[in-house]
């Protein structure tokens, strides 16, 4: 796996005095080079961008950490984004499990995170033209995601285009 991030240390802080959203700061340029997906894909991620890095309950948090150092918080942010329907389930899942092995995360954690996404995030899955509330719904308008093979776009999002269904 190839990664790169610009900036070099990308900050977020605390979303409205809650411990478990955090919102970018700073325009994010992230590129993968993944060894299970074709060619790579680019991410644009604008501040405002709302994340909780790692889900799920509090009581792992010693064990698997919800931010941890800068390659695993863009794991997490990165599996986050296509949750919203920029990649397949299948790829997005994939992609974190990679993500984590180059983040230093060991082969019996990283295969635990993978078979809990796999098996019980479903729910929390999405298209991109999904209402998925309000959050998820400004997330979407906030990612700008190229996937390029060869030097052509595979496939491309703007999220100013989606069409979501008003209540």
């Amino acid at each position: 796996m190839n990664l790169a991030i610009r900036p070099d240390i990308p900050t977020w802080k605390e979303y409205m005095d809650r411990t478990d959203l955090w919102e970018i700061q700073y325009k994010m340029h992230i590129e993968i080079q993944s060894s299970l997906i074709p060619g790579v894909l680019v991410y644009e991620i604008h501040p405002g961008y709302i994340t909780d890095f790692r889900s799920g309950p509090s009581v792992v948090n010693p064990f698997i950490p919800k931010i941890g150092d800068i390659k695993l918080a863009i794991a997490w942010m990165i599996h986050d984004v296509n949750y919203h329907g920029f990649l397949s389930k299948k790829f997005s899942d994939q992609l974190l499990r990679e993500m984590l092995e180059h983040a230093g995360i060991g082969p019996f954690k990283r295969n635990a995170v993978y078979y809990a996404v796999k098996i019980c995030a479903g729910s929390h899955y999405n298209t991109l033209d999904e209402d998925q509330g309000p959050i998820y719904n400004h997330n979407k308008t906030l990612v700008r995601m190229r996937w390029l093979d060869k030097g052509q776009v595979l496939k491309s999002f703007n999220g100013k285009k989606l069409k979501i269904k008003a209540p």
